[in-house]
This record gives C-alpha cells, structure tokens and sequence, in this order.
C-alpha cells in the first residue's frame, strides 16, 4: 500500500520515488490515518505554503477517485491518507497465506556464542536473563530456516580443578556428584576454601593438582571428564525447563590440544591456542618477547594493546578466543558469529574480532558482540564471589510458591493438583517473559512485586487474554480455515487488530537484526491490547451475519496463532486453560 501511495504521489508531483518513500509516516496517532506525507517537501518547488499544496493534492486525489483511498486530508503540513475498509479485507487474505519458511536461507549458517556457565558454579538469576534472551534469537532465526550453531561457551579451566580434584580426593561423593554435579562441586569448593584460609599450605596441592592434571594424569583426566561431563548434564537440565537447548557446550580447554576425552559430537580442533599464538607472530600481528610472553600491539588510537601468552607459555581468554573464531570459521563457514554476552566483554571481544580480521579476513562473516546490562538485586549489585546471588533453583522453587498463594487469592476453590500444575507453568514464564520484554541494553533490577503480577505487559495478562479467546474458539464448530473468497471487516478494531497481525513478519525481522529480544516481547502485548480491546467492543457469537461472524472468528483465529507462535519463538509455554 505503501508503494502505491509513492506511485501515486510521484504521478502527481514528480518527486524522486526514493525520497517520497523515505518521507512517507505513519502516524502515531490512528484517527490521523494509515500514511502522512508531509508537503513542505514540495513548498521550493512549487513556491506554495505547504497547508496550501495539502490541499491541492487532496482535491486532486479525491476528483481521480482511486478506490484503495477512503479519503486524503489535509492536516498542514501533511497530507494524511485513510486506506479502505476492503484492503484490509484483502491484507487479511495475505495474512491468512502467509509462510515465514524461507528456503534460501536453508544453507547460511549462524552461530551463536551464549549462556557463559562455569563447570562448577550453580546457574543464577543472570542466567534467567541472558541464555533465554539469546534462546528467542536462535529461535527466531530457525523459524527463517537458517541453519543455527548454538554453543552454550563452557569456562572448565584453570586452577580451581586443582581445587576440585583435591576437594573431590578428600570429601566427594560420587552418588552426589551424579544426583546435580553443579551444586556437589561447589560445596566442594567452598570446604576447599575454607580449609585454604584455616592453612594456606593447601594452595600449594591445589597448583600440583591442575600441574599433574596439565600433564595428563590419567586418574585427574579421568575426574575432569566427570566434573565436566556430570555438570553439563546438570546445567542442561535446568536450562531445558526453561526452554533453553544449546547445540554445544564446547568448553574453554578444548582449545588448548590437550589430551583430554571429547565429552560431545562437535568437529575435531584442528589448531590449538598454541597455533593460534605462532600464526600471529608469524603473520607480524603478535610480538613475541626476550621474557616468552606474546602481546599484541595495537595502534594507540584505536585499541588498548593485549597480552597473548604469558610468560609460562599459558594463555588466556584471548587466545582461546581466538582459537573458536578460527575454529568455527573452518568448519561452519558462517555468515555471522553473534557473541551473547554481557558488556563487560566489550573490550576484550573488539580485541579479538580485530585480530581475527588481521589474522583470517574475516570480511565475509560478520562478528558481533550482543551485549546486555546487569542484573541487580533491590539493595545492590550482585556479585558472585560474595556469593550474593539467588540461585536460579532457589528462584523457580520461590516463583512457584508465591504463585501458589496469588491463585489462591483469585480461585479460592482451585484443587491442589491444578494449584501445583497452573504455579509452575505462569510464574516460570512470569519471570521469563519480564526479562525479555525489557531492552537488553537497560539494568534489570530484580522485584518480586514487579516480576509477579497479573497486569499490564505480563505473560500472566497475556495468558489470561488467550484462554479466554480459544473459549470463543471452543463455542464454535464452524470451519475456520474453509477457504473463503472474501472477508468482510469494517470496524476500527478489526482494522487496528489486521494491522497489527501484519507487523509479525517485519517484528520477526527486527528483533533478529537488531539482536533485541523485547521488540518481540512487546509486539505480542500490543497485539494482546488490540485484540482484548475487539473483543470488549465487537459482537462475535451474537453476530447475526454470518460472513461477518466467520470473518471475526477467522481473526479470533489467526491471532491466538500468532500470539502461541510468538510465545512459542520467546520460549514461553503459553497454558489452554487458566
């Protein structure tokens, strides 16, 4: 429509095409119309006030009589236009047919680097935000029919397995480590921790441990494959109830070429950290010096310079970094590599992308960094090494019990097997859906009271609204999808709900170009307001003709579908009954 407008207006003032498609609005305000143009464009030109040549071309357009405008007003300075009511009969035909399968895309590849988690460090209310964001993502993107490499990035090494393997030797237990491996570590390490501050000699085990398990100690290749293989499974439990499914979890020391067992079906590595370093000094992109630490020198104007190997010949998230990059170009051949990560990061992921450019062209695979704000609590910051955190098991476990006592407050008669089954689908996706309809690039500051509410921009207010209309739904045997010829929608709040139905295509689109997970979220609790303000203002069941009546339940229809398909791409499992 928009382009028969620009036809039209370039018929009649000859204006450039591009630039009357590029000054063409549509206003915020509904009752100003579905298109503004606006005139003082054409006030040079034709050496009239632009009201004036509002008015002249409204004159002009209502004398030609062209059947897609129900009427063009002049609003100095613009020219609004108000579409007929049979084009959005028509624009919902289209929507009907509409497929958002897109088989070109079957073979670009795009990978995603995201969730962070550490082998032996429980998952938190920052992973509530993060994997779940990037999840509605890889979703969309899937949706589109491009072929996603989702790797959850696992932190696995360093001395805190010396740590671990000593801890484990002295107090582990194998039936603990396999019931939730996550949670038995760090206890582990906490008693490891205490120990250390009652005698400072157990640091001097915990560095012979990770020394002997950095030589292939058989019996502490076989622990690390334990810890990480059990704590893996344990992450990925958690993680799925909420909907998160990472292809990989392609941890930090496979980098490194050591002899370690490969825990996954991933392609083998082919160059290792220490390849990566030797490339870069060959290629005169690092700087080896006298003391054996390897740098990277940028100019001083455009980054900081950056250690690549320290002076023990070990190397650190740089290299390992980089090593991925080149990996994943190898063996995946990606059109991008989306980084999940919060901004922290920045600096350290500018570094590795130059470098990477430098290093391998990376011209033709686009890399960016997709960051996101912190996660607060109420009296402050969090900080994990303070341990003042909620962890996500303990979050879920409180969601669920205080969801108990709200439905209660509202179906006091509510059987417990519906209480226990209702708590524990809302409120996970109570939390869930608050963080993703806020922008990524904002601090979430973590309240009970705000993420658990039945009003407004809620999953809950949206759940509420779709159960309510699949019961219309349910009243009705008539064939919705019986393939009708034509539609008859006159209504503002048809028109508007239309509208809004034909943005989901273009909102799926954005939400992935801009790598912004709300811009979803959001559409479907506009697209809920739209639809709850229908069904309070138009008759459905009591509509006494019938095309009318098939047409309102078709757009009953199309727009559950769209709001469970949306729900479905945010990771949200969205009930039938409430």
């Amino acid at each position: 429509m928009k382009s028969q407008i620009v036809d039209l207006l370039n018929k009649i003032t000859n204006l450039d095409k591009k630039i009357i498609e590029d000054k063409i609005e549509i206003p915020k305000n509904k009752s100003m119309g579905d298109f503004a143009f606006p005139c003082f464009l054409l006030s040079k030109e034709f050496k009239k006030s632009p009201n004036i040549i509002a008015e002249e071309l409204k004159q002009w357009i209502k004398k030609e009589n062209y059947n897609f405008i129900k009427e063009a007003k002049a609003v100095w300075p613009y020219l609004n236009f108000f579409l007929s009511e049979e084009i959005y009969s028509e624009l919902f035909k289209n929507i009907l047919n509409e497929n958002l399968e897109n088989s070109e895309n079957i073979n670009k590849n795009i990978i995603i680097d995201y969730i962070w988690a550490n082998v032996w460090k429980p998952l938190h209310i920052w992973h509530m935000c993060t994997p779940n964001l990037w999840q509605t993502i890889i979703n969309i993107y899937r949706k589109f029919w491009y072929n996603v490499i989702s790797d959850s990035h696992i932190w696995d090494w360093g001395i805190i397995f010396g740590k671990l393997i000593i801890a484990y030797k002295n107090w582990g237990n194998e039936e603990e480590l396999k019931e939730n491996a996550v949670e038995h570590l760090f206890q582990l390490y906490i008693k490891a921790t205490s120990e250390e501050e009652k005698n400072p000699t157990w640091n001097d085990k915990f560095q012979e441990a990770f020394k002997e398990l950095s030589h292939w100690n058989k019996e502490y290749i076989k622990l690390w494959a334990l810890f990480t293989k059990e704590s893996i499974k344990a992450m990925n439990n958690q993680l799925a109830k909420l909907n998160v499914q990472p292809d990989f979890n392609i941890w930090e020391s496979f980098y490194e070429w050591l002899d370690l067992p490969k825990l996954e079906n991933f392609p083998d590595l082919i160059w290792s950290m220490k390849d990566i370093v030797n490339e870069l000094i060959e290629k005169w992109i690092a700087t080896q010096n006298d003391d054996n630490s390897v740098w990277i020198i940028f100019p001083e104007e455009k980054l900081p310079s950056c250690i690549l190997q320290k002076r023990n010949g070990t190397h650190g998230y740089l290299a390992s970094d980089l090593a991925a990059i080149k990996y994943r170009l190898h063996n995946w051949k990606p059109e991008k590599i989306i980084y999940f990560v919060d901004l922290r990061q920045s600096l350290h992921l500018k570094q590795a992308f130059e470098i990477s450019d430098l290093a391998w062209w990376t011209w033709n695979t686009q890399i960016i960094h997709a960051w996101n704000w912190f996660v607060k609590l109420k009296d402050g910051a969090m900080s994990s090494r303070k341990w003042k955190i909620i962890k996500l098991q303990d979050l879920l476990n409180e969601a669920t019990e205080r969801a108990k006592n709200i439905i209660q407050e509202k179906r006091q008669n509510i059987s417990e097997e519906e209480l226990t089954k209702l708590s524990k689908i809302i409120w996970i996706w109570a939390i869930k859906y608050e963080y993703l309809r806020k922008n990524r690039e904002l601090d979430i500051v973590f309240d009970w009271n705000q993420f658990m509410t039945f009003e407004w921009n809620s999953a809950p207010y949206i759940m509420y609204s779709y159960v309510r209309w699949l019961s219309i739904l349910d009243k009705n045997s008539i064939d919705l999808w019986c393939k009708k010829d034509k539609y008859n929608f006159t209504e503002q709040a048809e028109i508007e709900l239309i509208k809004q139905l034909w943005k989901y295509k273009s909102i799926l689109e954005e939400t992935i170009n801009r790598n912004y997970p709300h811009i979803l979220a959001n559409y479907t609790y506009e697209l809920t307001k739209l639809f709850n303000n229908f069904y309070n203002n138009i008759s459905v069941l009591n509509e006494n003709d019938e095309e009318k009546k098939l047409s309102r339940l078709t757009l009953i229809k199309k727009t559950t579908d769209i709001i469970k398909d949306s729900f479905g791409l945010l990771g949200i499992n969205i009930p039938t009954k409430m």
